[in-house]
């Protein structure tokens, strides 16, 4: 039996630069003169379940905290944990179960373990978590049936029957030093302690399971607030943030965003991509990244109920998302995995995407040669073992070159970059589950402008003069660090005839490019441009074509007035004219044949048929109630609670909730009244009937 190993390549500068290497990367064979492996370690079990740093503890250094299951056959299945140094020693390890004698159990140092028949050990995920603010990592370990929580040297505190996980993140929620463990999955969820006791609670219970989960102080109080990810009942993709009340200590949603049928969303990102730049993305500090399969979305939370989207991108395949500096000039860099890897700046333009030719489940980023620029580790995914993604790891330049790619399968979520050792130098450490990593290499002790130079002029030569002006102006950076003005004169000639080039045989393309980011204004002047100049080459076929694309980009432009023109009728509320206004873009789009905007200008005039439902409802409720009609006027509130409810609206299903309360309340006291009613009619009636038996008697004793 295969057992599974860790590999630990330690990736250091080069220090003298042969002839051959230069050549080597022209033809994108990537070279290294120093690379040294580190260690190889093999722990028990039969495949590695997770592998996680602990960054920070109090001896300062990198720490690996991984998890193995082991398959026994029998009713059920084990797995153990282990704490590596950077040397990739053991410090400890622990078997989760208590069937192994061989090494102590996790179990078995709790003072109340759970029953053994209602456990299952095997090993899903574990984090390093400081719940105390000590200053030391806690670990939250993750089985099959219990959330366990450790110390570093693991002994287990206590435990909490797991619940369906998505995605765990950490932070100091509460601005008092402790990390609180956020979960996403069924419920938005949190373990924290409380300075005597762990505690696991819920934030919000969403209508479908959570994907993805966050943390940032939007609103510059005490506390942060959470955001997540996922998707409503209708299908369509959601993003919402939660705030805490200190003084009730609860959870309330105040701002939500729906991305449309289709677009659940995968991963939510909070970050300052302003990070102390001149150019603002927007008003506030922190933005909101959200994934789909199709988009980037980035958000702000300026107006309350609901997020701003500041701009979207449209991908394929969107798998994960992440944002580091790759550029070396210190701005915020927002990369997604998809059918591409894609790199975005903060305003949401495209940067640069590479095509690794497999469809990118996982990104990481770290300047790993200490140069300025990030690199980017990106991994494929494509076979599974207990649910676990292995698949190839590649590592791209800052640029979206091609470094090295594996030649095995690795763990493409468990990537973990980091100077672990403290010598100046970061180190990689991936998990796979066959064999040692071979032939890793690190191309960064190449002259790097000589390098883009060449590739500058590979993309002039095959007439690719767009890659090619990219190329020419960062070879042109590099040389002017160097200060060599011969090679700078040289590629200012360059650059000048690729904007010619492209200001003339690539109107087109550029026009197609903005006509596919949904700038149709943009891509109208480019189309115009190839028109005319298809038009003095008397290629007609071609200038053709460039007038479809104006007189389809035009329609789009018209339907996208009319949307900006209902979403003003709707603010307003005026939501007939902004039905009738999306009507008339709903019809350019059937013509146009977008199916895409067709379902999502269909969601908004649904929504509008529901709102105008929700409505009558909460105006018949207040007719019924201005004429004491509290029991109809009760359900009609019911009725429209629920449909502002599925429509988001915070306000108007608090304006609902406080009639229904008001309703509870006169009705309990029309029950009283009547009660009280009834007694005295009927007390009268028996008194009458009394006196009636008086005046009788009285009579007959006359006779």
């Amino acid at each position: 039996m295969n057992m599974a190993k860790i590999k630990f390549l330690n990736i250091q500068k080069s220090k003298i630069i042969p002839l051959f290497f230069i050549m080597l990367i022209m033809l994108s064979v990537i070279s290294a003169n120093q690379i040294s492996l580190k260690f190889t370690n093999k722990p028990k079990g039969d495949m590695i379940m997770s592998m996680r740093l602990i960054d920070h503890s109090q001896d300062s250094v990198g720490k690996l905290l991984v998890t193995t299951g082991f398959k026994r056959g029998e009713p059920y299945e084990n797995g153990y944990i282990y704490l590596f140094n950077y040397n990739g020693e053991i410090i400890w390890n622990k078997e989760i179960g208590n069937v192994d004698s061989t090494m102590p159990s996790i179990r078995d140092s709790l003072l109340s373990p759970p029953p053994v028949n209602s456990s299952k050990f095997y090993p899903k995920d574990a984090y390093g978590i400081d719940f105390n603010g000590n200053g030391q990592k806690d670990i939250l370990l993750l089985t099959e049936s219990h959330f366990y929580i450790l110390n570093e040297q693991g002994m287990a505190k206590k435990y909490f029957k797991s619940v369906p996980v998505s995605e765990i993140k950490w932070g100091d929620i509460f601005g008092d030093g402790k990390e609180v463990a956020l979960i996403a999955g069924v419920n938005a969820s949190m373990i924290s302690y409380n300075g005597y006791d762990y505690e696991f609670t819920t934030i919000a219970k969403p209508l479908k399971p959570l994907n993805s989960i966050t943390s940032a102080n939007l609103d510059s109080d005490i506390e942060r607030e959470i955001i997540t990810g996922g998707s409503n009942v209708t299908g369509e993709g959601n993003i919402s943030v939660h705030d805490y009340n200190a003084s009730t200590s609860t959870w309330s949603m105040t701002h939500t965003y729906s991305t449309g049928a289709g677009m659940d969303i995968k991963k939510v990102i909070a970050i300052n991509l302003d990070n102390g730049s001149e150019y603002q993305v927007g008003d506030e500090k922190i933005e909101i990244l959200a994934l789909s399969e199709k988009y980037v979305y980035c958000f702000h939370t300026k107006e309350p109920n609901i997020l701003n989207l500041l701009w979207s991108y449209p991908i394929k395949q969107g798998s994960d998302l992440i944002v580091a500096n790759i550029m070396g000039d210190g701005n915020l860099e927002i990369i997604a995995a998809g059918e591409k890897v894609y790199v975005l700046d903060k305003t949401g333009t495209r940067l640069w995407e590479s095509n690794l030719g497999k469809a990118i489940s996982n990104v990481h980023s770290s300047d790993l040669n200490e140069d300025g620029y990030g690199e980017i580790v990106a991994g494929s995914s494509v076979t599974y073992r207990s649910n676990k993604a292995y698949g190839e790891i590649f590592l791209l330049d800052g640029s979206g070159q091609l470094l090295w790619k594996s030649t095995e399968n690795h763990m493409t979520e468990y990537v973990v970059i980091k100077d672990m050792d403290h010598n100046g130098t970061l180190d990689l450490v991936l998990a796979n589950y066959s064999n040692v990593i071979s032939g890793y290499e690190n191309m960064m002790a190449a002259n790097k402008a000589d390098m883009y130079f060449s590739q500058a002029m590979n993309a002039y030569n095959k007439e690719n003069y767009r890659d090619a002006l990219v190329y020419f102006k960062i070879a042109r950076e590099e040389y002017r660090k160097e200060k060599n003005t011969n090679k700078i004169l040289e590629i200012d000639d360059y650059i000048q005839k690729c904007e010619l080039f492209l200001n003339t045989s690539s109107s087109y393309d550029m026009g197609l490019y903005f006509f596919n980011m949904g700038e149709y204004q943009k891509s109208i002047l480019y189309f115009e441009e190839s028109k005319k100049a298809s038009l003095n080459k008397k290629d007609f076929d071609a200038a053709l074509k460039s007038e479809e694309m104006i007189d389809k980009a035009t329609k789009y432009v018209e339907a996208q007035n009319y949307i900006n023109e209902a979403n003003n009728y709707m603010s307003e509320q005026n939501y007939d004219k902004a039905y009738s206004v999306y009507n008339n873009a709903l019809s350019i789009y059937q013509k146009l044949g977008d199916n895409q905007k067709i379902t999502s200008i269909q969601n908004n005039m649904l929504k509008i048929d529901n709102y105008k439902k929700a409505l009558d409802y909460f105006e018949m409720g207040k007719k019924y109630f201005s004429s004491s009609e509290y029991q109809n006027a009760r359900s009609y509130f019911q009725k429209a609670s629920a449909e502002f409810n599925n429509l988001g609206d915070v306000g108007k299903v608090a304006a609902c909730e406080d009639y229904i309360s008001k309703c509870n309340q006169l009705i309990e006291s029309s029950k009283g009244m009547s009660s009280v009613n009834n007694v005295l009619l009927y007390g009268g009636i028996l008194i009458g009937f009394l006196l009636l038996i008086v005046l009788l008697l009285f009579f007959l004793l006359l006779k």
